[in-house]
């Protein structure tokens, strides 16, 4: 259950920068901070890479900030549905 759990968080997450990108250091340090869990680094760039696959966030190369992430339009009508309940 924690793990649809980090991944509707990492959603919202997102919706809350209104279009914006966040890092996927920022991301970690969000779910990090939000979840008492003993996640390994592994695990959370498994949570980003289910996100992309399952296409509701999409990554940009940033040679400054690495891979920059946002919502794709599936991730945002997600996202949307999950702050209204």
């Amino acid at each position: 259950m924690i793990d649809q759990d980090i991944k509707k968080f990492v959603l919202r997450l997102l919706l809350r920068k209104n279009g914006d990108t966040a890092t996927a250091t920022e991301i970690k340090l969000a779910i990090r901070s939000a979840f008492n869990a003993a996640l390994t680094e592994g695990d959370l760039d498994n949570y980003i890479e289910q996100l992309e696959a399952n296409n509701y966030i999409a990554g940009t190369s940033d040679d400054l900030s690495g891979t920059l992430w946002a919502l794709t339009p599936k991730g945002k009508i997600r996202a949307q549905s999950l702050s209204k309940s």
